[in-house]
């Protein structure tokens, strides 16, 4: 009987008797969803390599989708998608209809105000334009007068909006004739097209594009309004966001993140460890 509970201790000593401390973590999550027996995430499934279908399939992958998953395993919870537009995902915390989102969503001084955020992953706005381009296109400043197509529903749009205007407008420039177009796909196509001369997207979007394209874009200028992406809440949803963090924790601690960052091309935007909107836990 001592060497088996010798052997018990050793194995909590080693980390391999996890599922204690999985229980612990399932405890912290609210009644109603230890009783539901899922979280119900709010995801726009477009935004490659964060979250995305590949052609033919219906199966969301993507940085996301696999740091969800790792989530939910450390919770002890099932996880359903609700896949949806990105500008409809905030209300749909709000109406509760998605318990939490995580979509690649900027944490934003704007957005905190009516949610709180687990921030997991840097990003910001690089703009870009195509290889042909490139050596016309070598600053943001070599944008004036010309069109720069952007997702209308992304913080890119007002990103773009607001250097135009500081950089260009307010010098008595033309500026950059920014068309807002209905996901970032329209916008390549509207540069593809030549009807526009630049894109933004945030770096790792814009590598994957590379990827999926051959090189066939450049990045312009340095990386504007550098914010991580959060996985959001409604302020009323404490319980389960420090549950969602606490687990988060241990996918950082345990090596999951850095290894899906890294899967993904993606490791530059690689946080030192979780922050509850944008602080340390205390």
């Amino acid at each position: 009987m001592k060497k088996i509970c010798a052997l018990v201790v050793c194995l909590l000593t080693l980390g391999l008797a996890g599922t204690a401390f999985a229980s612990d973590l399932h405890d912290m999550l609210p009644d109603s969803i230890k009783k539901s027996g899922k979280i119900i995430i709010g995801i726009n499934g477009i935004f490659p390599p964060m979250e995305f279908k590949n052609p033919g399939s219906d199966t969301l992958v993507g940085i996301d989708v696999e740091l969800a998953d790792a989530i939910a395993q450390k919770l002890g919870i099932k996880i359903q998608y609700d896949d949806q537009k990105f500008d409809q995902l905030i209300n749909s915390i709000n109406t509760k209809r998605v318990d939490m989102v995580i979509s690649g969503m900027s944490d934003s001084a704007a957005r905190r105000k009516s949610l709180d955020f687990i921030d997991y992953f840097n990003s910001g706005t690089q703009c870009f334009t195509t290889k042909a381009l490139a050596g016309e296109i070598t600053s943001l400043e070599a944008l004036d007068g010309k069109t720069l197509a952007v997702s209308a529903s992304t913080d890119y749009l007002t990103t773009m909006q607001k250097w135009n205007k500081a950089n260009l407008v307010s010098k008595g420039k033309p500026g950059i004739n920014i068309m807002a177009v209905d996901s970032a796909a329209s916008a390549r196509m509207q540069m593809l097209q030549g009807r526009a001369q630049a894109s933004a997207l945030s770096p790792e979007a814009l590598g994957w594009a590379n990827v999926q394209q051959k090189g066939a874009y450049v990045a312009v200028g340095p990386l504007l309004e550098s914010n991580p992406y959060g996985i959001a809440f409604s302020k009323d949803s404490a319980q389960l966001r420090d549950a969602v963090f606490a687990a988060l924790q241990e996918v950082f601690a345990d090596g999951t993140y850095l290894k899906v960052l890294t899967k993904w091309g993606a490791e530059s935007g690689a946080l030192e460890r979780p922050l509850i909107n944008g602080k340390a836990a205390e």
